[in-house]
């Protein structure tokens, strides 16, 4: 069964925005359908909310571009391995996020989704928590020292330092010297997501 049918009334609000809805029919993908099921009631609301606020924003060319369908597949493919409602609404809004249009230097989508995909739920919270102990201002030109005993709520501070090397692995922190810093990749996934200040 194609695991996207739960997401075409979604997609179909699109069509105002250029998405040519005739074309659904043709868009297919293999996963959990419970899953996407799950996702697309969050991907409705993030649709939703793109429509009211950012619609002068969208990059309409991406929008009928077979790379929005590959990123939709992605986000269906993502939600297989969701454990949390959080994660889910994550996809969702970067899904969304795929749909704008985002001032020089070039998003890679396709690549942030697949950053996405890959983050753990504990990843995930502490990623979104970093937001809120670095600067503001400039969470980017902050940085965390390896030794600070700060952690996010809910998780110990050995699961948090497990989490920031996952992270680590996943290109969004480095490590220089003492301390973890955001990468340009993990600017990538906040401004994808609207996270961290980066809203348009």
């Amino acid at each position: 069964m194609n695991a996207l049918l739960p997401l075409f009334p979604a997609l179909q609000s699109l069509e105002p925005l250029g998405l040519p809805s005739s074309s659904l029919s043709e868009w297919f993908a293999y996963a959990n359908q419970r899953q996407a099921a799950r996702l697309a009631s969050h991907v409705q609301a993030e649709f939703a909310t793109l429509l009211h606020a950012f619609a002068g924003a969208v990059d309409h060319a991406y929008l009928r571009s077979g790379a929005f369908q590959a990123n939709v597949v992605q986000a269906v493919r993502a939600a297989e391995v969701a454990e949390s409602e959080d994660k889910l609404r994550f996809i969702a809004r970067a899904l969304a996020g795929c749909v704008l249009a985002f001032p020089p230097p070039a998003l890679d989508k396709f690549q942030t989704m697949r950053i996405i995909e890959g983050m753990s739920d504990r990843e995930l919270r502490v990623f979104a928590g970093l937001f809120d102990l670095l600067d503001p201002i400039d969470p980017f030109a902050d940085s965390l020292p390896v030794s600070s005993t700060a952690t996010v709520a809910g998780l110990s501070r050995q699961e948090f330092a497990s989490s920031l090397l996952g992270l680590g692995q996943l290109g969004l922190l480095v490590r220089e010297g003492e301390v973890w810093k955001l990468t340009a990749l993990a600017r990538q996934v906040a401004v994808l997501t609207r996270i961290g200040g980066d809203e348009l």
